[in-house]
């Protein structure tokens, strides 16, 4: 049986066993405790809410894209090991919004280098909340919400708490994460650290991958709570590190991230005034990227000397929002902004002219205003409708006097010291209905959304009719979401689709190789769903399965939509035997033909279709109290190679194999210690 036919099998396998009827019973099982998880269903209508500080299979890289790849509907696309780019759908950088408990944060790198995700350890937060579609107004239009979050609340007692985990694998991988809470009823220190380190990895035909980085990151938390109906917390946060990258000529030498913050929150302010909050946030972001300090200098045509970039943002913004009930109306409204300012500097000779005596040049500016109004009716015990407006008022300055073409090739800017504004309007309307065993729901979301700084200024990138793309317009999906969520006495089954119809989608072209893309506008739309399954077969044992579609059209050009992922089904098991727990994952993705060649978005470009693969993966944990879990493991046990369609093509590094693209890692053992006190 060839691997198309077994992937077709499995999928029609789970597509049956989802539809067969069990009879109706009003509790779920949970007597098996799922520990290492391998995959993660709805919690909520229309969202998935994941435990940040639990094992995970396979083991994620200590930053937020190599962990929400784990979460079906995820894809990354890989670099090398560290700093992926996620993507939801088919849809990635600003088509998601990616909070920082509260704040938004954005990388410098004008070639992707380091997404926002890449200053995130998912460890040091206590839950990560995915929000699926256009299906809420509180933040950002975006065609998904990712939101890493940390509990603030009033402590009930005095004492000290710590949640630290050690982890080993393959690589020279080692990374120590640590969350130490220590107060009483009126206020709390919080501190969480991570530091992650990991040479070369290899993959399966032993090839190595030029990937190692060194990584950390530290935050603070100083809260009085004097009652338990209030709060006011000031944090501190702040990373550094660098990394190695197989997709391109540089590598990453800083990735320095100050961040500040200030929020409050009172409670039970009036009958109809539930909560009153705000925030204010500040970070800044230094980043280098260079040729020379992580690998060895090669003199090449295009870079004959050592050079690097330093590209640098800050970033400001806060929110304010009340929290109204109305009887069966709640209600949430508010306002927040952001301002950020991006600069850069360069050498292309560092030891003749290093960049740090160059100054800054500030190539653009962005200034955000919104005001959102969120509604929830409980028209019965079991229905409710939900709804949202959200206004933005954008604008946008480009300070480049100068357009860089190519290193040896530079043009006036015709968009310079041009400011462009735009007022968008965004909202949703969802209907749920519950019952003690089933949850459906369906909602209409409209999100418009602002182009980003990579795709107005970015890489110098030209639009259609100009040599700059500033003008590019904004991006409006109209998106339908439906979903289902069912529990029988043994058996959980969560499903959910869209339909989403694309006005102004903002492609990239790739024309000429020497030559930045073309950013344009076309008319698009994409579909599809996925489906979780949980059988708990005894009291023992545990069965699971998940299933990921996202397909996409390009109707302006009759192509297909790029930098869709293919079909990918997700099976596991697992068994417990008194403190131990045993368990398999075996993941199948489909080949991927659908292939709009040298078209996409600012994360990557379609470039040749690749082959289906299979991937599995066993684990082990032992329990011995609720103090400590030893997690273990072994992903890609058969040491298969392979490469994931999203992923970047692979440069050539002299030195390391070049094929295709990023390699994903081969047969990888890993051990993972968990103390909690």
């Amino acid at each position: 049986m060839n691997k198309h036919t077994t992937f077709r099998a499995s999928a029609l396998s789970l597509a049956l066993f989802s539809s067969l009827s069990y009879g109706e019973q009003t509790q779920q099982n949970d007597e098996l405790e799922t520990i290492i998880v391998s995959g993660e269903a709805l919690s909520l209508p229309n969202q998935v809410i994941t435990d940040a500080k639990q094992p995970r299979q396979p083991l994620p890289a200590h930053d937020g894209a190599d962990y929400l790849k784990t979460i079906p509907g995820f894809s990354m696309v890989r670099k090398g090991g560290a700093s992926g780019d996620p993507v939801f759908r088919g849809m990635a950088a600003s088509r998601l919004t990616i909070l920082n408990d509260g704040n938004l944060l954005f990388g410098g790198c004008g070639s992707r280098m380091d997404p926002p995700t890449a200053y995130l350890s998912p460890q040091s937060f206590d839950q990560i909340r995915v929000i699926k579609g256009p299906q809420s107004v509180l933040h950002l239009p975006a065609n998904a919400t990712v939101l890493f979050e940390r509990n603030s609340y009033q402590l009930s007692e005095s004492g000290f708490t710590t949640d630290t985990s050690l982890t080993l694998a393959s690589a020279g991988r080692r990374e120590i994460n640590t969350d130490m809470t220590l107060g009483n009823t009126t206020g709390f220190v919080r501190v969480n650290a991570a530091k992650a380190k990991a040479d070369n990895y290899k993959d399966g035909e032993g090839n190595e991958i030029n990937s190692h980085y060194d990584r950390w990151s530290a935050n603070a938390e100083l809260a009085w709570t004097p009652d338990a109906d209030s709060l006011l917390m000031l944090s501190l946060g702040s990373s550094d590190g660098e990394a190695a990258y197989a997709d391109r000529t540089m590598d990453g030498s800083l990735f320095d991230r100050r961040q500040l913050s200030l929020k409050g929150r009172k409670d039970n302010l009036a009958d109809w005034l539930t909560r009153l909050e705000g925030q204010l946030y500040f970070n800044h972001v230094d980043h280098v990227m260079d040729n020379y300090s992580l690998r060895d200098f090669t003199p090449s045509m295009m870079m004959p000397t050592p050079a690097a970039m330093n590209p640098d943002r800050y970033n400001r913004g806060g929110r304010i929002q009340a929290d109204l009930t109305f009887g069966k109306l709640q209600a949430k409204v508010g306002l927040d902004a952001s301002q950020n300012t991006h600069r850069n500097r360069m050498s292309m000779n560092q030891p003749m002219m290093p960049y740090k005596d160059k100054p800054y040049v500030e190539d653009g500016r962005f200034e955000q205003w919104g005001l959102f109004t969120e509604l929830s009716y409980a028209y019965s015990d079991s229905l409710s409708l939900h709804g949202g407006v959200r206004v933005d008022d954008w604008q946008a300055w480009d300070s480049r006097l100068n357009l860089r073409k190519t290193m040896m090739m530079t043009i006036p800017n015709p968009s310079y010291e041009q400011k462009r504004s735009d007022t968008l309007t965004s909202g949703f309307v969802r209907m749920e209905q519950q019952s003690d065993n089933q949850t459906w729901y369906a909602g209409i979301g409209r999100a418009a959304r602002f182009p980003d700084y990579w795709e107005l200024l970015g890489n110098n990138r030209g639009g259609e009719n100009s040599a700059s793309a500033f003008n590019t317009e904004a991006e409006i999906t109209h998106q339908l979401d439906v979903g289902w969520i069912r529990n029988w006495q043994d058996i959980r089954l969560s499903l959910s689709g869209y339909y989403a119809d694309i006005s102004d989608f903002i492609l990239l072209d790739k024309h000429n190789p020497m030559l930045p893309e073309t950013v344009r506008n076309i008319d698009a739309h994409t579909f599809g769903g996925e489906a979780s399954l949980t059988w708990l077969a005894t009291t023992q044992w545990r069965v699971e399965s998940s299933l990921a579609v996202s397909r996409g059209s390009n109707d302006s050009d009759n192509l297909a939509l790029a930098q869709q992922p293919p079909v990918e089904l997700r099976l596991s098991t697992a068994y417990q035997w008194q403190d131990w727990q045993f368990g398999a994952l075996w993941r199948l993705v489909q080949r991927q033909d659908k292939v709009a060649q040298n078209q996409g978005t600012i994360v990557g470009l379609d470039t040749l279709p690749t082959a289906g693969f299979g991937v599995l993966s066993a684990n082990a944990m032992w329990q011995p109290n609720s103090q400590w879990q030893v997690s273990l493991g072994i992903d890609n046990l058969l040491d298969k190679q392979y490469q994931e369609y999203l992923s970047k093509s692979a440069a050539d590094i002299p030195g390391y194999v070049v094929s295709g693209r990023v390699h994903e890692p081969g047969r990888t053992l890993w051990a993972k210690v968990d103390y909690r006190f």
